[in-house]
């Protein structure tokens, strides 16, 4: 269990904390307008807002080791303040320190999700040597219980995680979207993996994450809809050898050509086995029909339906039904586009 006191401690006890969360290094952190003017607020009205600290467990120069806060106490140090107000935190183990700075760092909302990303997998690390033998199924749900993270978060996490140090910077710097990483994984790595293992096997995990940030970077791979769009599809209408066949040297063409786009792969598919029309003309139908019904459905005024009780009865009773209906399908299309 985790417990704080606050304390006034010298700014020059405190140790950085290698890991920064935000990924920032102090030259980003010197560089940053924002932190001009913290150095000012400070430099008048000293830190506010506390820090927080762990007290180092091995003895050596620095009391303290940082744990949220680098911003105010290098602006702190910059400023010559002599003491500033600190959290000072216990836990039982470096994985409560971990938890404890991650539960810290989830409730800044302006922090990007690349810093929860790395803040989770120090946890996950360290939690893998702590539970030795536990399945990723035992491991998903500690997980859960010591972040409190939902399972969709948690996923979220575990995807990005697969990209080393580089690439999440490329995502802070805007050169790539956090969604691509999530998407790279949900819509096409573990497609492989669930579908196609041995092709997976043959282009190699490293590799294929590799070839999809390129692409990415390089603008091959637009919005991160590209993949639900045109992979996704292929991966569900592939029933049959023969489909199956064409899908995987697809994906396999994909990974090898750099300037090959996700639609080319589909529209190529879509040449060999056009997509049911049924299901394209259905879906169709109900577009059209929704722009009758719904002008339809506004005009109607409860107030003055209720003088024809049969009437309403029975309007009440469709559009119960319809609406079960549509949030059942709703939450089907839902899970399949992601």
């Amino acid at each position: 269990m985790a417990k704080y006191k606050l304390e006034e401690i010298s700014p020059k006890d405190v140790q950085f904390n290698r890991q920064n969360p935000r990924g920032e290094s102090p030259e980003e952190i010197q560089n940053d307008k924002t932190f001009e003017q913290l150095k000012d607020s400070v430099a008048q009205f000293g830190v506010l807002v506390p820090i927080v600290v762990h007290e180092a467990k091995t003895k050596g120069r620095k009391k303290y080791i940082l744990v949220d806060g680098e911003r105010r106490l290098r602006a702190a140090i910059v400023t010559n303040r002599s003491e500033i107000p600190a959290h000072i935190a216990t836990s039982e183990d470096k994985m409560g320190e971990l938890v404890q700075a991650f539960h810290i760092h989830m409730l800044r909302k302006q922090w990007k999700p690349v810093a929860i990303a790395l803040a989770f997998k120090r946890i996950r690390i360290e939690l893998k040597k702590k539970e030795k033998g536990k399945s990723d199924k035992e491991l998903l749900r500690e997980l859960r219980a010591r972040t409190g993270c939902t399972n969709k978060q948690l996923e979220d996490l575990q995807r990005a995680v697969h990209y080393d140090a580089q690439v999440l910077k490329d995502v802070n710097a805007g050169k790539i979207q956090w969604s691509h990483l999530v998407q790279f994984e949900a819509s096409f790595v573990e497609q492989l993996d669930q579908h196609y293992p041995e092709l997976l096997k043959k282009l190699g995990k490293p590799e294929v994450r590799k070839v999809l940030v390129e692409k990415a970077q390089q603008k091959v791979i637009g919005a991160t809809r590209d993949f639900i769009d045109n992979i996704m599809p292929i991966v569900q209408r592939a029933k049959t050898a023969r489909e199956k066949k064409l899908a995987e040297a697809l994906f396999e063409k994909f990974i090898t050509m750099p300037d090959l786009p996700p639609e080319a792969v589909r529209l190529t598919y879509d040449k060999a086995f056009p997509p049911p029309k049924n299901q394209l003309e259905l879906s169709e139908a109900i577009v059209k029909n929704c722009d009758l019904l719904n002008p339809m459905i506004e005009q109607i005024i409860s107030a003055q339906i209720i003088s024809f009780p049969k009437a309403a009865k029975e309007l009440k009773k469709t559009m119960e039904t319809l609406e079960k209906t549509v949030s059942r399908k709703l939450r089907q299309l839902t899970k399949v586009m992601g």
